[in-house]
Order: C-alpha cells, then sequence, then structure tokens
C-alpha cells in the first residue's frame, strides 16, 4: 500500500524475489506525498551517536544508494559538504563531531582550516574558523530513483494501481481481504500485506 520511496522499494525486494506484486496508490501518481518532499541529500552520516543503529542504516545506505544509481542510472553527484564553525565555541565542538563520523565509519571526512574551507566554497563568511569536509555527503534524483524502483518491480511482473486508495482491509482465515475506493473499488485477496 503506497507507492512512495518506501512502497515502491518493498514491491521491488518483493518481486526481486519472485513474488506477485501489486502496488495500491491512492494518487494518480508515484511518490506524491512524504517521497515528494524530501531533500535529494544523501547523508554521510556524521551527526549520529557512536555505535547506534540510525549511523550504522545511515552509512550502509548512503553506500548502497550510490552503488543502486550506478547501475540504474540515476543521477547522483558526491558534491560533498563542509559543516561549518564560525566561532570558538562551535570550532571547540567540531573535532568531537569529526571523530563520531570516523567512529562510525563515514569515509573521507577531514578537519580544514577556514582558508581552505573558503578555497572550496568561496561564498563562505570570512568568519568560518574550521571546518568538516564530508566529501560522500551528496544529492540524487528521487524521482528517477523512483521511476528505476517502479521499473524493476514492473519488469518482473509486478503491477502499479493509480487512483487506488484503500479504505478498509481484514484479515481472514485464508489471507487478508483489502477493499479499495477510486472509480474502480476492488477486493482484493492477498496473502501478504505491507502497509
Amino acid at each position: 500500500i503506497g507507492a512512495g520511496a518506501v512502497g515502491l522499494s518493498c514491491a521491488r525486494a518483493l518481486a526481486l524475489k519472485g513474488r506477485e506484486v501489486l502496488v495500491l496508490e491512492a494518487a494518480g501518481a508515484i511518490a506524491t506525498e512524504t517521497s515528494s518532499r524530501n531533500s535529494e541529500v544523501i547523508h554521510a552520516g556524521l551527526y549520529y551517536a557512536t555505535g547506534s543503529l540510525k549511523a550504522r542504516l545511515c552509512v550502509e545506505g548512503r553506500r548502497k544508494l550510490y552503488a543502486y544509481c550506478a547501475a540504474h542510472g540515476v543521477e547522483a553527484h558526491r558534491c560533498g559538504k563542509l559543516v561549518v564553525a564560525v566561532d570558538d565555541h562551535e570550532g571547540a565542538a567540531t573535532p568531537a563531531l569529526l571523530k563520531r563520523a570516523l567512529d562510525n565509519g563515514v569515509e573521507d571526512s577531514r578537519l580544514v582550516d577556514g582558508a581552505e574551507a573558503r578555497r572550496l566554497e568561496p561564498a563562505l563568511s570570512p568568519d568560518v574558523r574550521v571546518a568538516i569536509h564530508s566529501e560522500t555527503s551528496g544529492l540524487f534524483d528521487s524521482h528517477g530513483y523512483f521511476l528505476a524502483l517502479q521499473g524493476e518491480f514492473e519488469d518482473r511482473g509486478g503491477a502499479l494501481a493509480l487512483n487506488s486508495p484503500v479504505v478498509r482491509a481484514e484479515v481472514l482465515r485464508d489471507g487478508i481481504e483489502v477493499e479499495t475506493g477510486g472509480d474502480a473499488p476492488a477486493r482484493i485477496k492477498a496473502r501478504m500485506v505491507v502497509n
């Protein structure tokens, strides 16, 4: 249920395992709700607590997202980012942030002084004292990514039903019955439902 980033990813994964997949989407196009408001940023994983699940999944997910984009012709650019410190208090906290990132496996991150930061980004304020240069941070074409996911599950026999809002579902002895609304209401029986 739902053809956003998570729904399309689940549909792809199930189709790759040979499952028959039907994605029900209430809207008239894929990825028009929460997924349409993403920033298209590929985060390096600088900020999460050392050893946390978020830290591990961010680093692993970043690596996999870059690989997926490269393999499927989705535009992704490792433009990097600078995390800048403009006063002594921020400057004093910067080495600990870099250590946390490195401890979490964020590669290609380093401290640079203010002059190097301004060389990398001339529009920076002269107040920048020190910065972390994270070379693995980037941007990607999220819509191209959504289309690649859709194409993969459809290539393996999956189907997408747009304008098919789910109005109710009921667990039965032999499966789950899902009722859709929209212009062509239907009742669909499934062995498994991912919402």
